[in-house]
């Protein structure tokens, strides 16, 4: 009895101590490895934690950003390069990837929020095209989130989908005078409410297509700052309305 309990501490304290050297080991490595899955939204949701994160621990951030049908572009083909963070771009299967993270870091968020989305800088073209945007808008304006498309099919977002004319009642409880700003990705929607409200809406039109996102990814980060820049603004229940609620907490 008494050399089982011997054989079963020796046993633990060498379980113990190959655990050990493996986490010296892990701190000891130059950076942390993360897939980036999932819409543009989510994806920068783990870019940025898993930043906060490799900042903390003086590492670099190697990123593998896994480009398919819900995120189908480049980070580089949207906005500037990051410190301190390296992005791999992957197109086939992702599970044979070794990553050390491959879900949103939920550390700190608060801190997060108010201190790394200001790292997103859009292309220079693309903060052409929100210029532009926002100088038709004026000072003041109105702008909504509607997002269709996806939202009405999938399982758990078509629950919380808000109606027209939620978003009818919203406009038009604030000045005539205020232009109206629509970001969606849905043709039908975007008709409807330019025969709504005309002139007062400042849109860039979208084409027929039969594509389930009818916009460019490019269109989608213009949509995401002009939001952010207006005076009264509507979400929709979604990472995209995260994403500008935490850059109008910026700009505030």
């Amino acid at each position: 009895m008494k050399f089982l309990i011997i054989f079963i501490s020796i046993l633990l304290f060498c379980i113990l101590w190959k655990k050990y050297i493996e986490y010296e080991n892990y701190k000891n490595e130059p950076y942390i490895t993360v897939i980036a899955r999932g819409g543009l939204n989510n994806k920068l949701q783990v870019l940025l934690s898993y930043l906060y994160k490799a900042n903390k621990e003086n590492k670099k951030l190697k990123i593998m950003w896994h480009i398919y049908s819900e995120c189908p572009e480049r980070f580089d083909k949207l906005f500037q390069p990051i410190d301190n963070v390296e992005i791999i771009y992957v197109k086939n299967d992702i599970k044979s990837i070794e990553n050390d993270y491959n879900v949103y870091n939920e550390e700190n968020k608060i801190y997060i929020k108010k201190n790394y989305y200001s790292l997103l800088k859009p292309l220079p073209e693309i903060q052409n095209d929100i210029n532009n945007v926002k100088e038709k808008l004026g000072n003041n304006y109105i702008a909504c989130h509607i997002r269709r498309t996806d939202a009405l099919t999938h399982h758990t977002y078509k629950k919380y989908t808000k109606q027209d004319d939620e978003y009818i009642d919203f406009i038009n409880q604030y000045p005539n005078e205020y232009n109206i700003y629509i970001a969606t990705d849905c043709r039908d929607t975007q008709q409807k409410f330019i025969d709504l409200y005309g002139d007062r809406l400042i849109y860039k039109k979208i084409e027929n297509n039969t594509n389930l996102r009818q916009t460019s990814l490019q269109d989608a980060v213009v949509d995401m700052y002009v939001c952010a820049g207006a005076t009264y603004f509507m979400r929709s229940h979604s990472t995209f309305s995260n994403t500008i609620e935490y850059l109008r907490d910026l700009k505030n």
